[in-house]
């Protein structure tokens, strides 16, 4: 940059020196003293000339005017092209430090990075069009190129490329990416290998290897609870015929996603690996397919009901014995609709990975809440059992007794 600036000075530079070294022009010199000889020649003449005082004083002053008009005529001219001169010099110096500042700017600025990131701004908002992707395909590359280091644009460009169906391009951009990535950076690492293994999967036509399942297993032991890196590996797995493995895969998948397609879906592949094994002799469990469910009653003790009013709110929950304390699944009652059994199930998930089936020992709590807020606060009454299965078949029995503190 500082060689920009430099260059972007010399003609700056040049203008203000110009005048030291400025020279007149020595036929201007040359004419003006030609004059002046000339001049001086007839004066002489004059003065030797047999007139008389009053003609010779007349002679004198046209002879004097006649030599100030033509030197004046001389400057006058030589001025003229000497400003014409500077006006071309100017106006060239000028339009060449706009020029200058122009291709400078696209290579040192920040002009291609503005663009880029305009398009995708835009494209999370609407549908780029097929010139504007292709636009903001080549300004990732520059801005890849000019900033090596910045993993970002090689990333967002990996990404558009796989988008795009050019997902062997999109795998040589990811394979560079992951060998610049520390070692200690193991999120970014994991995501990197996923994406690096789900394009060289489209690539090879769909056809999974030993090389590529190995890629996504160490992607998975960096990063256990990457979903994405989950179901490739069961894909993989099922590819290669390791059926048991691609159930494994499948199953921690599937007991983290709520009701849905995408767990129906699933679901479908885990009984054909199984169809699969059995074909080969193997017995398969798939118990684990029955989705957790745990039932409720759900009372209050002659304590706590003498303490609460009919539109206190109950909350009954369930939530993992050893993890996070977001709730598994959950439901809101009142004090008025007691006693009352509830079912606890995948279908009241506040995340998705983070649901009943996913834990197989959990906690049960219920909770009046004088304040109306899920989290305990002191003069609320609960109780609490831990640990219950995620499958417990029998009616768990909850009496609320308990006053916090």
């Amino acid at each position: 940059m500082i060689w920009a600036i430099i260059l972007l000075l010399l003609p700056l530079l040049a203008l203000l020196i110009k005048p030291v070294f400025y020279k007149t022009d020595t036929h201007v010199v040359s004419q003006s003293e030609e004059n002046l000889r000339l001049y001086q020649e007839r004066c002489q003449e004059l003065t030797q000339a047999d007139l008389d005082d009053e003609t010779r004083a007349g002679l004198q002053l046209e002879l004097d005017r006649e030599f100030l008009a033509s030197d004046a005529q001389e400057q006058d001219s030589a001025v003229k092209e000497n400003t014409a001169n500077r006006w071309v010099l100017s106006l060239s110096l000028f339009v060449a430090a706009v020029a200058a500042t122009f291709l400078f700017y696209q290579n040192w600025g920040a002009g291609n990075e503005l663009r880029a990131t305009e398009l995708l701004s835009k494209s999370a908002q609407a549908q780029l069009s097929v010139p504007e992707q292709q636009e903001l395909l080549e300004r990732l590359a520059m801005a890849s190129d000019k900033f090596p280091n910045e993993v970002e644009w090689r990333f967002l460009r990996a990404r558009l490329l796989n988008a795009e169906g050019d997902f062997k391009q999109a795998a040589d951009v990811f394979a560079d990416i992951l060998v610049t990535l520390p070692q200690e950076a193991k999120v970014d690492r994991a995501t990197t290998m996923t994406m690096l293994a789900q394009a060289r999967f489209f690539a090879a036509d769909q056809q999974a290897d030993e090389n590529n399942y190995q890629l996504i297993k160490d992607a998975l032991a960096l990063m256990p609870d990457n979903r994405q890196a989950m179901g490739l590996a069961g894909i993989f797995a099922f590819e290669l015929n390791k059926y048991q493995a691609a159930i494994d895969h499948w199953r921690v998948l599937w007991a983290g996603l709520p009701d849905g397609q995408e767990a129906a879906y699933l679901e479908q592949g885990i009984r054909r690996a199984a169809n699969k094994l059995e074909e080969q002799g193997e017995s398969v469990n798939l118990s684990f397919l029955k989705r957790a469910e745990i039932k409720v009653l759900v009372e209050l003790s002659a304590e706590a009901k003498a303490e609460t009013q009919p539109q206190d709110a109950v909350f009954v929950l369930a939530k993992a014995v050893a993890g996070p304390p977001m709730p598994l699944a959950a439901q809101k009652l009142t004090v008025a609709d007691l006693p009352q059994v509830v079912t606890l199930s995948d279908a009241q998930a506040m995340m998705a990975g983070m649901n009943l089936s996913s834990h197989a020992q959990v906690a049960v709590v219920a909770r009046v809440s004088k304040s109306g807020q899920p989290v305990a606060q002191a003069g609320d009454w609960q109780v609490e059992q831990t640990p219950v299965s995620n499958q417990e078949p029998e009616v768990i029995k909850l009496v609320i007794s308990q006053r916090v503190e």
